[in-house]
């Protein structure tokens, strides 16, 4: 009985054991996934005497390295076709699929509605502006900053490619994706009658459009671009013949920002 006894004691405490270890293994486990895990911070900021709300995702690497590189996604309500709702996700997905490569992903906190169009473009560009200025300030200080969007918002895009030109221009990578009827109008008519500023900083460009835009403009607006012979800038341009407007930017915000980033 006694021998029975010393066993029975044995095994209980072996049993006590392992389940400790369970319990501590598990429980510190989930502190290091909880201290590593990706976050979304919402923000306010200033622009043209309007306050305003933004979010910034926030890697995993973020609590390793605050010096990432930002990009920002202008997203306004579509005026003439479904709402997409997910093109924030998607921006973060691109990033999340670029193996080992971090950045913030930044946008308005809600998806304004406003219709974007190019007699509005110095408000508009003010607001990303201003943002990419606060972020600056308070989350990197990480110059490398790219402008992305699609649809009329991609004109907004294009345009402060051409448009903001001095040493201290706001962003260096650009994607753009399917621009908008008026500013397609816009775009040409700026590059064939202005005399564009050479860049005076490196820029990338990714620009490119689905089988359901006009293809004669937006070739058309690559020439332009190209016939300007800036130096300082990189253009990839990219037709998808197969994809139309609605599903275009799920596919090339990731083809973008692995050009850009060179990965």
């Amino acid at each position: 009985m006694r021998i029975n006894l010393k066993y029975a004691i044995a095994g209980v405490t072996l049993l006590i054991v392992i389940l400790l270890y369970t319990f501590l293994k598990d429980d510190v486990e989930s502190s290091i996934e909880t201290k590593s895990s990706s976050s979304i911070e919402t923000f306010a900021f200033s622009s043209n005497d309007k306050n305003i709300n933004g979010k910034v995702y926030l890697p995993a690497g973020f609590e390793i390295d605050k010096n990432l590189p930002a990009i920002f996604l202008i997203d306004f309500t579509e005026q003439h076709y479904t709402i997409a709702k997910d093109e924030f996700e998607k921006v973060i997905e691109g990033v999340e699929h670029i193996e080992g490569f971090d950045a913030l992903v930044v946008t308005l906190e809600n998806i304004a509605d406003i219709d974007a169009k190019p007699e509005a473009f110095d408000e508009h560009y003010g607001i990303f502006k201003n943002m990419a200025e606060y972020v600056h300030g308070n989350y990197t200080k990480n110059m490398s900053r790219t402008f992305i969007g699609r649809g009329s918002e991609s004109g907004i895009i294009l345009m402060s490619l051409l448009l903001d030109n001095g040493n201290d221009a706001t962003f260096n990578n650009f994607i753009a994706t399917d621009p908008g009827g008026g500013y397609k109008s816009a775009l040409i008519n700026l590059l064939e009658e202005e005399d564009i500023t050479k860049s005076k900083t490196q820029k990338k460009l990714h620009f490119s459009f689905s089988k359901t835009n006009n293809r004669e403009k937006c070739t058309k607006i690559n020439s332009l671009i190209n016939n300007l012979n800036d130096p300082r800038l990189q253009l990839k341009f990219h037709e998808y013949a197969e994809s139309d407007y609605e599903n275009t930017y799920r596919i090339s915000y990731a083809d973008g920002l692995r050009y850009v980033f060179n990965k």
